[in-house]
């Protein structure tokens, strides 16, 4: 099941705990206490020469706060698994963590949607409300389109996406309307070299396509199939 847009990085192997029967889950275990440790996460998502310079945003109790302000209009965060395709069964799992950096086009447009969804649930809105919401926020322009050439890096060692092979690979992430479908790039399958991480997403008209790179932010190769 692919989830929009940390997608979590669209992996299908997450085990979860069906979304029902956690309404109102106790959302402490979604922080990072040190928030050092998040802002270094967040920039480990990218290679240095992005991420050093970019804004970086921590979670709190009230959404994404910046910890870091940036000069290359890059911005860099840390997902959680809420923030992942909306009714995914997999919605609470606090263990996961998706370290990911938008480019300026990204930041000014995907990003909103994004903030907006932390920010609901972090103020206790639930699931249901949340569809309504972000419904009528496209219906209504407040989410725009993804601006032309709107991405984000996803290259972190320490990103755990899934419970099995949690770190799957390295990858980009590029956002279309989705007036041009997932076959306008060949994105079948995950054995395919470009991944449709949006499939299934009827909230969303916003497709996200994933391409696997060869090594992660630090340099170091990424093992093929993932390590």
């Amino acid at each position: 099941m692919l989830r929009h847009p940390l997608t979590i990085a669209a992996l299908a192997l997450v085990m979860g705990t069906p979304i029902a029967a956690q309404q109102n889950p106790d959302l402490t275990p979604y922080l990072i206490p040190d928030r050092a440790a998040e802002v270094a996460l967040a920039r480990s998502a990218a290679p240095a020469n992005v991420s050093d310079s970019a804004t970086v945003l921590v979670l709190t109790r009230t959404g994404f706060v910046e910890a870091a302000h940036g000069s290359n209009g890059f911005t860099c965060l840390v997902f959680r698994s809420f923030l992942g395709k909306l009714g995914d069964s997999d919605t609470w799992h606090p263990s996961l963590r998706g370290p990911s950096c938008f480019n300026p086009p990204a930041s000014r447009t995907v990003l909103r949607e994004i903030l907006k969804r932390a920010e609901w649930v972090m103020g206790g809105v639930s699931q249901t409300e949340i569809v309504t919401r972000t419904d009528r926020a496209y219906a209504t322009h407040d989410f725009p389109m993804p601006a032309p050439g709107a991405m984000a890096y996803m290259l972190s060692h320490q990103q755990v996406l899934a419970d099995e092979h949690p770190h799957w690979v390295p990858h980009l992430m590029f956002y279309y309307d989705k007036s041009l479908s997932a076959e306008t790039w060949g994105a079948v399958g995950f054995k395919a070299p470009v991944i449709d991480g949006s499939a299934d997403d009827v909230h969303s008209p916003v497709i996200l396509l994933l391409i696997p790179v060869r090594q992660w932010s630090d340099g170091t190769p990424a093992l093929p199939g993932g390590n």
